[in-house]
């Protein structure tokens, strides 16, 4: 039996047979960075498996049963149109989703998100046919909870927020 290069397939005689899948090594694998990227990844799927338990257990969300993803999107995309001075509106969300989830999905995740004091919908001044969604305090406050924690995950990775030096290595690796 001997290893086929162009297919990984080994071969007795003339009869093909699929070469049994191998587990990828323990060690040398990944970068140190790589690895702690891992790690964080990891702790930040506990981190929000507990944080979405107490949500839903003090009724900011109200249908557990809903995608996580979709949910954290949502808020992120909010919160980021807001603090950036241009509210989303629903159908500026949905496009964000196409694969995901319906246009009906995501309202639906949007009423439950107003119907938990998290998101509101305020009329367009220029065109009341169109309705931006925003952020409430409420929102802020959870967002705060919510993101310190992932600031303080990365830190335990020893990930630190560093523009300039994250600026020269960039620059480093593009010009090596």
């Amino acid at each position: 039996m001997s290893v086929n290069d162009s297919g990984g397939h080994s071969t007795k005689g003339n009869t093909q047979l699929p070469t049994m899948p191998q587990p990828a090594p323990t060690s040398g694998v990944l970068s140190e960075e790589q690895r702690a990227a891992l790690d964080l990844d990891v702790s930040w799927l506990f981190y929000r498996t507990e944080f979405r338990k107490r949500m839903v257990q003090e009724g900011y969300l109200k249908h557990y049963w809903r995608s996580v993803f979709e949910a954290d999107m949502i808020f992120s995309l909010i919160a980021q149109r807001h603090l950036e001075g241009s509210p989303i509106t629903l159908k500026e969300l949905a496009t964000y989703f196409k694969v995901l989830a319906t246009e009906v999905t995501v309202k639906r995740h949007i009423d439950d998100m107003e119907g938990a004091g998290t998101v509101m919908r305020i009329t367009d001044s220029r065109d009341r046919r169109r309705l931006f969604l925003v952020p409430t305090v409420r929102l802020a406050e959870i967002g705060r909870i919510f993101l310190q924690a992932r600031v303080d995950l990365a830190l335990d990775q020893g990930f630190v927020y560093d523009p300039e030096r994250a600026a020269t290595i960039k620059k480093a690796r593009s010009a090596g």
